[in-house]
């Protein structure tokens, strides 16, 4: 009886710490400090704390960002924004190394919950669907990951509910992530400039055409061994 406790604790007691995070973080009212709003109002307050605690102040940067993603609280554009405005150019390599450690807490929080219990209990469409997405995990992912329109904790929780291998989810988050950091990162530091105009960053300058057309080819492209198997796979029977 008491290994049964100890196992079912075991199963939830990540996923759980995350949750009680989330709820944590909306009693409090803390999202309301996620505006450009305070970042403008204190901005000299915060360039000068960041310049003379630098150490202390990417720590809590990068720990911040890390628990938001694992906890699945949206976020992540406007926080590699302030990064690139507090830290330049290395904020791409801050952003994306949060994103993927904050992704893979959720991940394994997902998988360890409920990836055993799908992976037993799963029959018929359930079952050929987590196949397929296992069979194919890599492309699945990185189109996910690449295409601006699906929030990351969408991926994170799907892939640790159909059980992907840890490397596939870990290697396709690096690279689908990238492109969103390089070009948030470039529009944080120019915050200056928006802040000295009275404006703010654009959060759907993922969804411009310039910009959206292209990332939605490279996911097309990411699919494109799917669907040239599928095809092949067809011809064959």
């Amino acid at each position: 009886m008491m290994q049964t406790i100890f196992s079912v604790l075991r199963r939830w007691f990540l996923l759980g710490c995350l949750t009680l995070l989330f709820i944590l973080f909306y009693y409090f009212r803390l999202h309301q400090y996620l505006s450009f709003d305070v970042i403008q109002s204190y901005q000299l307050i915060i360039k000068e704390w960041t310049m003379l605690h630098a150490v202390l102040a990417v720590s809590l940067y990068l720990l911040f960002f890390i628990l938001m993603i694992a906890c699945g609280i949206p976020g992540a554009s406007i926080l590699t924004v302030v990064g690139g405005f507090l830290f330049g150019s290395i904020a791409i390599f801050y952003s994306i190394l949060a994103t993927t450690l904050g992704g893979l807490l959720l991940f394994l929080a997902i998988r360890t919950a409920f990836g055993a219990s799908i992976a037993a209990k799963s029959s018929g469409w359930i079952k050929k669907m987590e196949h397929g997405f296992q069979k194919n995990a890599f492309n699945y992912l990185l189109s996910l990951r690449l295409m601006p329109i699906f929030p990351c904790w969408i991926s994170n929780i799907a892939a640790g509910a159909l059980n992907v291998p840890i490397p596939t989810f870990l290697i396709a988050t690096l690279l689908g992530i990238t492109p969103a950091a390089i070009i948030y990162v470039m529009a944080g530091q120019g915050l200056n400039q928006f802040f000295a105009s009275g404006k703010t960053p654009d959060f759907n300058l993922l969804l411009t055409p310039s910009l959206f057309f292209p990332l939605l080819g490279l996911a097309m492209l990411s699919l494109f061994p799917v669907f040239y198997k599928g095809i092949k796979q067809y011809r064959q029977r």
